[in-house]
């Protein structure tokens, strides 16, 4: 439906019709809250009315409304209103590059800056790892000051079909012809710049908006377009088969300029220009170049024809070089030289150490071996190295991240989020950083057991650690590939796609006999079989081998890709890769038959590093706490009396006497115990076990006599349980306890044990870490009410009434000051601890928090302990990234570059 001037969509009254177009309807709007002129994109019915479709719109939308550059129209928002749904723009005045192509060729003066800008905007996108995949002439505009803006990045991915999983539907660029629509009004592009890899369904890249630049810049130069034709049929034939008539561009434009369309217009991705920065490099020095090479002929005089090629290579050679140093791909106009291995270690940096996990895959390489993303930290963050670069990149927004992988084009890295007390998440970040798109929410699906990205734009993904299930790229309902196992010990893992999409590789388990095996499913007849006894994860190698771990050892077999069968007997092919009870080997396979693996000891835990325990005064000074070894240490309580301090690791709790500096074993079970809590006496700890298969409170007396007493029992189907604190007459117990839902609440007890149990906070939002201030008035947690992270609440205690938020930008784990004076609480990250001064009364008055100091230091994830507070105002903290002390190595990254060279000589193909 036309919108009419006048016509409001929200705070937006529309004042004329601009245009229409695959994507949308196009209007000029006033914004009439900030008085600024728009343009607003009316999506189309097809669209608007496709809730799944909608949703994934929005995720992309989020992303693409992250750039921020000079050369592109920036997003403004969304917006629903009257039955529609519309996207909000920058409004940018001035014709479009088709417009002033239609006049006829653009003179080299003007086409170079306008190529420039165009390029600029394409790095700018490509560096937050977003594609435009339908650059042309229309979506360009110039206004009347020379500024170029690029129009519509990503919109012909974010409109895409629900369920357009097929590669020549996901893949494509807008087709401007009927018989190529897919929805009512949805066009799917020009023909004339797609790529030939568009043209034929495959996956897309960065080159793939390259090779529309060089379309792009030859029609600007020639006035006509690169490949053309009657029908699309003959202009998708053009693509493919033909190649541009070079000779029609101008004689005065430069030979950087002519050999660098040659390269963003080769038909093999695999030879073509990598990386935009160096069409930059070389429209920068191209009119230098042209001054240089016109100055003689001016005096008469003529440049010989060897030198301006020694000019064209010294710039390509430098561009090389730039894109090299810039980690993109790079374009080499000459012969390759055969492969040459090359094995190096990328040891994790004091600021960004490799972490590991008990059960995970810790890091994944890029298909094109430039890049390695691995997890670091106690808030297990995703670094990104380049090969070529001394120090790796943290992604912002990756806090609490596993299971990574790699999209196909290398521009996306998956990983699994555990969103503290809420849910587990799939989701996508740009190589280079940018916004995490969530693609699923797997709350209800349970624990995740790595995933694969294939190239049709589909993830396959373990679900619980036994189903196999498949979702869209971008988003969407997952299906499941496999039913539930019927044995209940059996789980499926870390699965890999293989190449053409019809069968996957993936980890079968037995949980009881600790045993795993490589298995394959066959999508065509949905047959399950065990390929190799006693292995697991295991990876396709191109060279036509399944290579898996075990034992800390990579294997290698010979693989029929199509009868699915192995077809010769396993040979190891490197020692002393880490690997884990679960299966899971910390290796991962580049396209470009790069390996990178972690080596060195596993067992340090969920941090990955051990720590030191140090006393820290409130201007962040430390002082190590004496005859504590470096270790994997998760909780600190300090007893009431400041004498002792609980301190637990994985599986233990161990008290510290400080006067006399000794650790000493208090639990002994074989079952992991710990998150410690003393009593207000200081005679007992209260703490998790897990020897009944399911959480449970205990409690022994603190000086190791007697037995361990069961305390509090909450149900078989808690994931976890663990004690708070008390109130302050000692005499209720707070907890709280994390359901299968992931919905933690917050209850009490009575320090007997004899009465039912009291819920005081309960609801969709998790929340945890209670503590009652001194006076026993207030009740301080905190919570993901906000629904965006967690913040420190505080409500009147016992009636919990008159709620606030003391902290202002996130916290956990509040503690409440000896006087009751302050609340004290962690950053989310760690590194800091807060203060906000509060005054008890009727009410309850709270000061903004401010910084008391910083450090490296473990976070209060997982409801971890891991700070609080001796009676004499000091802190005791566990610090994060202390090498372990014996003569192991730390985990660190192996790349070996053209591994599978290596390979085809230890395992030869027959």
């Amino acid at each position: 439906m036309a919108l009419t001037p006048g016509t409001r969509l929200g705070p937006y009254e529309i004042t004329a019709e601009i245009g229409k177009g695959g994507m949308g309807e196009v209007y000029r709007a006033t914004d009439t809250n900030l008085k600024r002129a728009v343009a607003i994109k009316v999506l189309p019915e097809s669209v608007a009315s496709d809730v799944e479709r909608l949703a994934r719109f929005q995720r992309e939308a989020e992303v693409l409304a992250s750039l921020n550059h000079p050369n592109i129209a920036a997003i403004y928002g969304l917006e629903r209103s009257s039955g529609m749904t519309a996207l909000v723009m920058e409004l940018v005045e001035g014709p479009t590059l088709a417009d002033r192509i239609a006049r006829g060729a653009i003179p080299l003066d003007e086409a170079l800056p306008i190529a420039r800008q165009i390029a600029e905007a394409l790095e700018a996108a490509h560096e937050q790892g977003i594609i435009h995949r339908d650059l042309k002439p229309a979506n360009v505009k110039v206004r009347p000051d020379g500024t170029v803006k690029v129009l519509d990045f990503g919109l012909a991915k974010a409109l895409e079909p629900t369920g357009a999983m097929s590669p020549s539907v996901s893949q494509s660029p807008t087709i401007t012809s009927p018989a190529m629509m897919t929805g009512v009004g949805v066009l799917l592009g020009t023909a004339a710049y797609m790529s030939p890899e568009q043209a034929r369904g495959k996956a897309v890249d960065r080159r793939s908006d390259i090779w529309a630049f060089g379309c792009v810049l030859y029609e600007m130069l020639t006035g006509r377009r690169a490949f053309d034709g009657e029908d699309m049929a003959d202009v998708l034939s053009a693509v493919v088969r033909l190649e541009p008539d070079f000779a029609t561009l101008p004689a005065d434009v430069p030979l950087p300029v002519r050999t660098l369309l040659h390269g963003c217009l080769v038909k093999d991705r695999r030879k073509r220009v990598a990386d935009i920065s160096i069409a930059l490099f070389v429209l920068d020095n191209a009119a230098g170049l042209r001054a240089r090479d016109d100055g003689p002929a001016k005096a008469g005089h003529s440049v010989p024809e060897a030198r301006r090629w020694r000019l064209v290579v010294a710039a390509l050679a430098s561009a090389v070089v730039a894109g090299a140093a810039a980690g993109g791909g790079v374009w080499v106009a000459t012969r390759p030289e055969p492969p040459r291995q090359a094995r190096f270690v990328l040891s994790g940096s004091p600021s960004a150490p490799v972490a590991v996990n008990d059960f995970d895959i810790d890091l994944a390489i890029s298909p094109d071996g430039t890049r390695v993303a691995y997890i670091s930290g106690s808030q297990r963050q995703i670094y990104v190295r380049a090969i070529d670069r001394l120090e790796a990149t943290p992604l912002q927004g990756t806090d609490n991240a596993g299971g990574l992988f790699f999209s196909p084009d290398g521009n996306w890295i998956g990983f699994v989020q555990f969103v503290a007390g809420r849910d587990y998440l799939l989701r996508k970040i740009p190589v280079l950083g940018g916004t995490p798109v969530t693609l699923v929410t797997l709350a209800s699906v349970g624990f995740f057991g790595g995933a694969s990205w294939g190239n049709d734009d589909s993830i396959v993904f373990s679900a619980s650690g036994r189903t196999l299930v498949r979702v869209p790229g971008s988003g969407g309902e997952p299906v499941p590939l496999t039913p539930p196992p019927t044995d209940a010990a059996l789980w499926r893992g870390f699965p890999e796609i293989l190449p053409g999409g019809r069968a996957i590789l993936f980890t079968t388990g037995l949980a009881e006999r600790g045993d795993v095996s490589v298995s394959v499913l066959d999508l065509e007849t949905h047959e399950e079989r065990v390929l190799i006894r006693g292995g697991g994860t295991p990876r396709y190698s191109p060279t036509g081998h399944i290579v898996y771990g075990v034992g800390g050892t990579l294997r290698a077999v010979l693989f029929d890709l199509d009868r699915l069968e192995v077809t010769g007997d396993p040979v190891p092919v490197v020692e002393g890769v880490m690997t884990k009870p679960t299966g899971a080997t910390n290796f991962s396979l580049a396209a470009d038959g790069s390996l990178v693996y972690i080596a060195g000891r596993p067992g340090l835990g969920l941090f990955g590093v051990q720590q030191t325990i140090a006393r820290v005064d409130r201007q962040g000074r430390e002082t190590p706490l004496a005859g504590i070894d470096p270790g994997a240490y998760r909780d600190v309580r300090v007893s009431p009396d400041g004498a002792r301090v609980a301190v637990a690791t994985d599986d233990d709790v161990f008290t510290y006497d400080v006067a006399r500096a000794t650790l000493t074993r208090l639990t002994t079970h074989a079952a992991p115990d710990g998150r410690p809590l003393w009593t207000r006496d200081s005679e007992r700890i209260v703490f998790s076990s897990l020897r009944s298969n399911f959480p449970e409170l205990f409690w022994r007396r603190a000086d190791g006599s007697g037995d361990d007493e069961r305390l509090l029992t909450r149900g078989k189907n808690l994931i976890d349980l663990f004690a708070n604190g008390w109130s302050p007459d000692g005499n209720q117990m707070l907890f709280t306890e994390v359901p299968e839902s992931l919905r933690c609440a917050i209850g009490q007890i009575p320090r007997t044990g004899a009465a039912e149990a009291t819920m005081l906070v309960r609801s969709e939002f998790c929340s945890t870490h209670a503590a009652v201030s001194p006076d026993g008035r207030w009740f301080a947690y905190n919570s993901l009410l906000s629904g965006r992270q967690e913040e420190i609440y505080v409500e009147r205690y016992p009636e919990l009434r008159d709620r606030q938020q003391i902290s202002t930008s996130g916290g956990r784990l509040p503690i409440w000051s000896k006087d009751g004076r302050e609340l004290f609480f962690s950053s989310l990250d760690g590194r800091q601890i807060l203060a906000a001064s509060v005054r008890s009364g009727p009410t309850l008055v709270a000061g903004r928090p401010d910084v008391l100091f910083e450090g490296t230091y473990v976070t209060a994830n997982y409801g971890r302990h891991p700070y609080d507070l001796f009676p004499d105002g000091r802190f005791v903290m566990i610090k994060l990234g202390v090498a372990p002390s014996d003569s192991s190595p730390a985990p660190s990254l192996v790349v070996v570059q053209n591994w599978t060279e290596e390979l085809k000589r230890l395992v030869p193909v027959n």
